[in-house]
């Protein structure tokens, strides 16, 4: 998959998608969201005290008749080519609700993406909420993607 002079860069597609799934995602269009999604479709999140949960593809489509979404939005993100595969790193704001409880935030999303057939598809996203500012960590620098 290599690009072109006249062609946008395979980072700044990625980050266009991100955009559309997210807008699609509000928008609840179930048909957008399976164009996007590979076969094997899977949301990782983690919970406390338990092990990793998997939403898989089917079950997730499923919730969107229970999620209640006033807004979601890509507001920073970071995006990695590995020939085949992409891997986009976000911040995520949500406003919405999920069987009446809140589910509003802003959440960090690693969407793992795959080249299928010449088409970009999601195939994983993993979940977490952000840590908090004071938390002790490493000495860190912040991740920008010029062309996302």
């Amino acid at each position: 998959m290599n690009t072109s002079h006249h062609e946008i860069p395979l980072e700044a597609t990625i980050s266009n998608l991100e955009r559309q799934w997210a807008a699609a995602f509000q928008r609840k269009d179930i048909g957008a969201l399976q164009d996007m999604m590979a076969d094997g479709y899977a949301l990782v999140i983690a919970v406390e005290n338990l092990p990793l949960q998997v939403v898989g593809r089917n079950a997730w489509l499923a919730a969107l008749d229970d999620y209640q979404i006033s807004e979601a939005a890509v507001e920073h993100i970071h995006v990695r080519i590995y020939d085949c595969v992409a891997v986009a790193v976000m911040l995520w704001r949500q406003v919405a609700t999920l069987h009446g409880e809140d589910r509003s935030g802003l959440m960090m999303l690693t969407d793992i993406w795959v080249d299928v057939s010449g088409e970009w598809k999601l195939a994983e996203r993993h979940s977490s909420r952000p840590e908090h500012p004071g938390a002790a960590r490493p000495e860190t620098e912040t991740l920008e993607c010029d062309v996302c």
